[in-house]
């Protein structure tokens, strides 16, 4: 459920979607910035001791797409023997890119992102109820848009790259709560509102199709030009056994949520419901050397969502990107109805300290495979195709841990949609 269910995972941000990426550096010098914290504690405090950890990770990176940039993630937490992960936790991260555009002659900003998130788990009588605060700010100026469907063609090659481009601007603040109904079982409640500027070329592919007689116009309501607001409404159920929620090697995570977007005239102009269903499991047969966990997502819309968010689940994209089915490229499909999965098993290869910081480098490989429609009310085979249509990526990547709350993966997956790898840097586990 969008980025409403940030109580999913540590919150990530995808530094390096790189559809067409030949060029991907991530340079870690948190490995000497992870021995700072707040003061010197032992690697492994006295039982029941209160702590403070604090880690930060500076990154470089760079990609055919989105240019060269630079930024930060970083937590601070309170750690103690009363809570599971943490007592409370804020997370930042910020990130930025430049690229030359026009035969090297223009520097352009393609990807901005910064965000901040509180959580405060075990709050009121018998820390039943947790909270989560999220304010953020994103500017993506090089977005893909080719087409409705699961069948939506690439342009051809003489396409010029702006006509296949959009723009768009979206700070979104989000409060979510969740409360423990019993053992394992939650039920959540949450509020969003983003505000949304686009900016839409009158002879790109996007304005083509919404001004034309294609089946994908009705899908590409509203007016482009407009400032316009997107509320959310989020009610979900929970049932979690996870023995953590940050790297977790046992139990289940299971989500049921409902999103309601209400329209109210040209302020909010989109009217539509989203339900989402997640399962994940997480089994650790050999413990440090094998974790094994899976992950499956069904995603419907119905009603009237802006276009962009038919590419996306959970403010992140579905079919392709960091968090979705990886070596897809982002955007690349949009649809009202998404079904995909995750399979990846890990291994922690080399723990070690730094300082007083424990740390752990970890591998990982990975299959994802996924498939979309373009909505559930009826069968539109032109626009979604006729065979299995399924979209898959496999690959593998790193995974450093630093201290208990905080971790930062990196990723190379193959897709016969990729041009010609997919590589994806961002903080926390894809689930």
């Amino acid at each position: 459920m969008a980025a409403l269910a940030v109580t999913q995972t540590a919150a990530s941000i995808p530094f390096l979607i790189a559809p067409k990426a030949f060029l991907i550096a991530g340079v870690m010098t948190s490995i000497v910035a992870a021995s700072i914290s707040s003061h010197a504690t032992p690697a492994t405090p006295p039982p029941g001791e209160a702590r403070r950890e604090f880690n930060l990770f500076p990154l470089v990176g760079g990609d055919s797409d989105v240019g060269i940039g630079f930024g930060q993630v970083s937590d601070w937490a309170k750690l103690g023997a009363e809570c599971q992960s943490f007592c409370w936790r804020l997370e930042t991260a910020a990130f930025i890119s430049f690229k030359l555009r026009d035969d090297n002659s223009r520097l352009i900003v393609p990807f901005q992102d910064y965000y901040l998130l509180f959580s405060r788990p075990s709050l009121g009588p018998g820390g039943r109820f947790r909270l989560d605060l999220r304010a953020s700010f994103t500017d993506e100026t090089t977005l893909l848009y080719y087409g409705i469907g699961n069948a939506a063609p690439e342009p051809p090659p003489s396409t010029p790259l702006a006509a296949e481009e959009y723009k768009r601007i979206h700070p979104t603040a989000t409060a979510l709560g969740r409360a423990a109904l019993g053992k394992d079982w939650f039920v959540e409640g949450g509020l969003q509102y983003t505000r949304n500027w686009l900016t839409v070329a009158p002879d790109s592919l996007l304005a083509q199709m919404q001004a034309g007689s294609s089946p994908a116009a009705p899908f590409l309501k509203g007016n482009f030009a407009a400032p316009h607001g997107v509320a959310l409404i989020d009610i979900g159920l929970q049932y979690d056994t996870r023995d953590s929620e940050i790297v977790t090697r046992e139990g289940m995570f299971h989500t049921a949520h409902l999103r309601i977007s209400p329209q109210v005239g040209t302020a909010l102009p989109y009217g539509y419901e989203q339900l989402n269903l997640t399962a994940r499991f997480f089994y650790t047969p050999w413990p440090r050397w094998l974790t094994l966990s899976w992950r499956v997502v069904n995603d419907v819309m119905v009603g009237s969502p802006p276009f962009y968010e038919l590419a996306r689940f959970e403010e992140t994209a579905a079919i392709g990107g960091v968090k979705g089915v990886r070596g897809v490229p982002a955007q690349r499909y949009y649809g009202k109805v998404k079904l995909f999965q995750n399979l990846e098993a890990r291994s922690e290869i080399f723990p070690f300290t730094i300082g007083n910081k424990p740390m752990v480098l970890g591998v990982a490989l990975f299959a994802d495979a996924g498939r979309l429609w373009s909505e559930l009310e009826k069968r539109q085979d032109d626009l979604d195709g006729t065979g299995w249509g399924i979209k898959y990526g496999l690959g593998g990547g790193l995974r450093l841990q630093q201290g208990q709350t905080f971790v930062v993966r990196a990723d190379l997956a193959w897709s016969p949609d990729a041009h010609p790898i997919g590589a994806y840097f961002a903080a926390g586990e894809i689930f």
